[in-house]
């Protein structure tokens, strides 16, 4: 008698359940609001460099790196190259001092680079957390290196030792 009552009890738990759960469909549906407030979603300050072969009579590979202040604390880097091997990977950083001095110590490590796309491998962007990155980028002792192995492909400088070829304020 006690498994009968008890198998009432749930059946009628689970009845209640599929009946709530039937009701839910019944909600109503909204439309997704697509539009953006003006100049919503895009970044408009920016700093970039040129990033010429280390090479030329090999690959050729070159490009730019641009600085974005998305924000005052986060810099958006964004990497585009060209001439890259197809399928190969190429390592990004940011070393202390100019191509011309020889800069050797890795200050940033910036992500991996796509031979396919010629873009960063993860992401479009490389996030940069640091509140006052941007804003000091033009007083910055440095360049940016591009390897595809040990191999130097390309080269340039950026901050104190190079003019950007675009800056958008």
């Amino acid at each position: 008698m006690k498994s009968y009552v008890s198998m009432r009890i749930f059946f009628f738990v689970i009845g209640a359940a599929a009946l709530n759960l039937l009701g839910a469909c019944e909600q109503e549906h909204f439309e997704p609001k697509m539009n953006t407030l003006p100049g919503g979603g895009t970044v408009t300050t920016y700093k970039a460099y040129t990033l010429s072969p280390t090479n030329p009579a090999g690959d050729n590979v070159y490009g730019r790196v641009v600085f974005y202040k998305y924000s005052s604390t986060v810099t958006l880097v964004q990497m585009g190259l060209y001439n890259t091997e197809p399928d190969a990977t190429y390592s990004a950083d940011i070393f202390g001092g100019s191509i011309l001095e020889g800069a050797t110590t890795v200050a940033i490590d910036l992500d991996d680079v796509s031979g396919t796309t010629g873009a960063f491998v993860s992401s479009k962007y490389f996030v940069m957390n640091d509140a006052t990155f941007y804003e000091t980028l033009g007083d910055y002792d440095a360049s940016v290196k591009v390897m595809l192995g040990t191999t130097p492909v390309a080269a340039g400088d950026i901050g104190a030792n190079a003019d950007p070829v675009a800056v958008q304020d």
